[in-house]
């Protein structure tokens, strides 16, 4: 395989690896000239130890992912972590050196990033509302509820959300963290939702499953509450990864760029290993989604990526395995 990048990744890029850290690589790959020419170029290429289901990775395994060129840019070009972090990625975790071509692409890395890079600012959010305990939103949960329980006792189970549509404007006008939001249906006609926490409930459905999708939202948020006095049941190595993710989008959004190892390593591995308390991690959560939202607003990286810069650098590397193959 004819590689332009392979790199340790994850714990071992991040500054963060245990002695009981798996290993992960990932990299970058040119396809073979037939493989271009019969346009069979495969977007991703794996190899790991094949275990049986649920069994996670042990001290030594090593886990491998190799993009192809193309796919690699694409991923670039959405704005997806996996493809910034690569980026970003020093020397010191390069396993082979790196080829000119990897080197062309980091010298334009600026012209590649853009402000598609709110997959960040959206994994942020899901998890500050997956994790977070913040008030605001225990308080929306709680004032929708009360609505569609209302609504629930006065219009019966099968009375449906679009008969109160007047009453839930009312709510989102008023309430964080409500909204009313028109998605496309199977028939491409947009279909107005209700949105609490992200959570999304259809005009359509009853007032009876509205109830039922809010009540079980409160009771998660007690949970959780919970988990936060109690310090247990929680996942701590999920909670490492939201942390850390956004603080790598504030520093990219800010600066346009990410550093690694990341200067606050053993903050994440403290998380990691569950010697930070829960609310603690929450609140930082929740703070940093609210810090990087403003930061994405802010930033100056460019709105699109280069995509003819894309096109090119992929298209010379494929000119030039076609020569070599001829």
């Amino acid at each position: 395989m004819d590689l332009i990048v392979k790199m340790r990744f994850g714990s071992h890029l991040y500054g963060t690896a245990t002695p009981e850290s798996d290993l992960d690589l990932k990299g970058v790959y040119l396809p073979e000239a037939q493989d271009i020419l019969l346009q069979r170029v495969k977007e991703t290429v794996t190899s790991n130890r094949t275990k049986v289901a649920g069994e996670k990775n042990e001290a030594g395994d090593v886990d491998s992912e190799f993009y192809s060129l193309q796919r690699y840019l694409d991923l670039l070009a959405e704005g997806q972590t996996v493809a910034l972090d690569m980026l970003f990625a020093p020397d010191s975790v390069m396993t082979i050196p790196p080829s000119p071509w990897w080197r062309d692409i980091q010298a334009n890395g600026h012209r590649l990033i853009s402000k598609r890079a709110t997959s960040f600012v959206q994994y942020c959010r899901q998890q500050a509302n997956k994790y977070g305990i913040k008030g605001s939103r225990v308080a929306a949960a709680r004032k929708v509820l009360a609505v569609l329980t209302t609504a629930q006792e006065r219009l019966g189970n099968t009375g449906k959300l679009e008969l109160i549509a007047l009453q839930l404007a009312d709510l989102a006008a008023t309430a964080a963290h409500v909204a009313l939001v028109d998605l496309s249906s199977s028939g491409d006609r947009p279909v107005r939702h209700l949105e609490v926490c992200d959570r999304k409930i259809s005009f359509s459905a009853s007032l009876k499953m509205g109830r039922e999708i809010a009540e079980r939202l409160v009771n998660e948020y007690g949970r959780r509450a919970l988990q936060a006095e109690r310090n247990e049941g929680v996942d701590w190595k999920a909670l490492s990864h939201a942390v850390r993710i956004g603080r790598e989008a504030l520093e990219l959004f800010q600066s346009g760029h990410i550093t690694f190892p990341l200067p606050y390593a053993d903050h994440i591995l403290g998380i990691k290993r569950g010697l930070v308390p829960y609310k603690t991690v929450a609140m930082e959560i929740e703070q940093l989604l609210e810090d990087v939202e403003a930061a994405a607003s802010a930033s100056s990286l460019p709105e699109e990526p280069d995509q003819a810069l894309i096109e090119d650098l992929v298209t010379r590397a494929h000119m030039q395995k076609i020569r070599e193959g001829a």
